[in-house]
C-alpha cells in the first residue's frame, strides 16, 4: 500500500464518518483486503485518542497561564498558599497528578518549555498481543508504556538489532526525548525513512525536539511540512504554529 495524504484523507474521512455510502462500501472492501491499511487505520484511531483531544491541550495551556500568574505575586509561597487562589489551583495540579513536567515550568520562564509541555504527549505503544513477542522486546515495551524511558533507551542501545523493528525507532527517539537527549533524538527522527509508517509521527517529534533545543526556525520548517503533508499530525502541527507565532 502505497502510503499518501489521498490514503489519509479518506482513513480520516473514514474515522469520522465523512464517506458517502458508495465511498464506505468501495473502503470497507479494501480495508477487508488490505493488512497494511487495516494498520494503517489502527494506528491512526490510537493516535486520534491522543492528539484530536484539544480539551487536553486548552487544560495544559491554561495551567501554564496559571504557573506564570504565580510567579508575578510578590507574597511568598508559604504566607499565602491558602489565601490565593492561583497558588491553591496550582497546588491541585500537583495533587491531581497532572505531571511533574507541568510543575517544573512552575519555575522557568521558558515559554518554549512551556509550549513542548502544552503540545507533547507520548507516541502511543501499539498493542503487540496479537503476535509472538520476545522477552526482551517485552520488557522494553513494559518500560515504554510505564514512563521508563531511561531503561528503554539502555535496552535498545544494547541491543540494536531490535530497532530495526520500526516502531522501535520511534520509541528509542522518545525516550531520547524524555531523558533530555535531544540531539540523540534528533538524529533518530532524522534517520527514519520517508517510507515509514511512522515518518509522520518521526517528523512530529522531531519537531518537538528542535522545540526543547529552542531552534525554533528548525521547529516552524518541520511543521510546515507536516501541514502541508496532511495527515494526522496536520492539525496538532497548526496549532504549535500559531502559538509559536503569537
Amino acid at each position: 500500500m502505497e502510503r499518501t495524504p489521498e490514503i489519509f484523507e479518506k482513513i480520516e474521512r473514514y474515522l469520522t464518518n465523512q464517506l458517502s455510502p458508495e465511498e464506505l462500501i468501495d473502503f470497507e472492501r479494501e480495508v477487508a483486503n488490505t493488512p497494511e491499511l487495516q494498520k494503517e487505520i489502527e494506528t491512526h484511531k490510537a493516535l486520534h485518542d491522543i492528539l484530536n483531544d484539544q480539551e487536553a491541550i486548552e487544560v495544559k495551556e491554561k495551567l501554564i497561564k496559571v504557573s506564570k500568574e504565580v510567579k508575578k505575586e510578590e507574597s511568598s509561597f508559604a504566607r499565602s498558599i491558602f489565601s490565593s487562589p492561583l497558588r491553591i489551583a496550582a497546588t491541585i495540579v500537583v495533587l491531581l497528578g497532572v505531571g511533574t513536567l507541568v510543575w517544573n515550568t512552575l519555575d522557568t520562564t521558558d515559554e518554549l518549555r512551556d509550549l513542548y509541555v502544552a503540545h507533547y504527549t507520548p507516541f502511543p505503544a501499539e498493542d503487540n498481543t496479537r503476535g509472538e513477542i520476545n522477552t526482551a522486546l517485552q520488557n522494553i515495551m513494559d518500560d515504554y508504556n510505564k514512563g521508563a524511558y531511561d531503561s528503554v533507551v539502555t535496552a535498545l542501545e544494547k541491543n540494536t538489532n531490535l530497532v530495526d523493528q520500526k516502531e522501535l525507532e520511534v520509541y528509542l527517539g522518545v525516550s531520547y526525548l524524555n531523558t533530555n537527549q535531544e540531539q540523540k533524538a534528533v538524529l533518530q527522527f532524522e534517520n527514519i525513512s520517508a517510507n515509514s509508517r511512522y515518518y509522520e509521527a518521526s517528523r512530529w517529534y522531531l519537531s518537538l525536539a528542535y522545540l526543547k533545543l529552542k531552534n525554533t526556525k528548525k521547529t516552524t520548517q518541520i511543521l510546515e511540512e507536516i501541514i502541508q503533508y496532511n495527515g494526522v499530525y496536520k492539525d496538532n502541527a497548526a496549532r504549535l504554529l500559531r502559538a509559536l507565532k503569537e
